[in-house]
C-alpha cells in the first residue's frame, strides 16, 4: 500500500506538469512543421529539439520514455531523494510549460503565475501525503536484488543526466 500511495502522490505532480509541457510543445510549433518541414522546430532542449527534428511520434516517444525514468526513479530512490526528482521534475516541468505560457498568451503573465500556484499544490499535496508513504526496504522495487536496484537507479540517474544536464547543442 504505501509503494502504491508513493507511486500516485510523489508522480502525480511531476507527470501532470510533463504532459502540460509536452502538449504546449507540440501546440507551439508552426504551421510549416505541420506541413512537414520538420527542420522548423521551435523548443530549447537539445534532447526534445532532435526527436522533433525527426516526427512528432519520435518526440511522443521519447518524452514517454523519459516520464517513465522519472517515474522509476521516484520509485527506486530511497524516499529523500524520490521526493528530490519529484519536485526538481515538476519545477522543470513547470518552467518549460512557463516559457510556452509567458508570451503566447494576452494574460501570459498572470497564466505563468497561476501555473506556479497550481505546481506549488501539487506539490504540496504531494509531500503531505507521499512523504509519509515511505515504504520499508522489503517493500521497494527490486528490494531482493540490492544490485539490480541501485545498478538501475545509476542507469536512469545517469539518463536523466545526459538527457537534460549534459551540454550539447541543439
Amino acid at each position: 500500500m504505501a509503494t502504491r500511495l508513493r507511486l500516485y502522490a510523489l508522480c502525480l505532480p511531476p507527470l501532470a506538469l510533463a504532459v502540460l509541457d509536452g502538449a504546449l510543445t507540440l501546440a507551439g510549433q508552426s504551421e510549416a512543421y505541420w506541413a512537414g518541414d520538420y527542420r522548423q522546430v521551435n523548443e530549447m532542449s537539445p534532447t526534445f529539439h532532435h526527436l522533433l527534428t525527426s516526427h512528432p511520434l519520435a518526440f511522443a516517444v521519447g518524452f514517454a520514455a523519459w516520464m517513465a525514468v522519472f517515474v522509476g526513479l521516484i520509485l527506486l530512490l530511497p524516499a529523500t531523494l524520490a521526493l528530490l526528482v519529484a519536485i526538481a521534475v515538476t519545477f522543470g516541468h513547470t518552467a518549460g510549460a512557463a516559457t510556452w505560457l509567458l508570451w503566447r498568451f494576452y494574460f501570459g503573465y498572470q497564466a505563468c503565475n497561476l501555473l506556479i500556484l497550481v505546481s506549488a499544490l501539487l506539490l504540496t499535496l504531494a509531500i503531505r501525503i507521499g512523504w509519509p508513504a515511505n515504504p520499508t526496504e522489503a517493500q521497494r522495487l527490486l528490494a531482493a536484488r540490492p544490485l539490480w536496484r541501485w545498478t538501475l537507479i545509476a542507469a536512469l540517474g545517469a539518463l536523466g543526466v545526459w538527457l537534460f544536464l549534459w551540454p550539447r547543442a541543439a
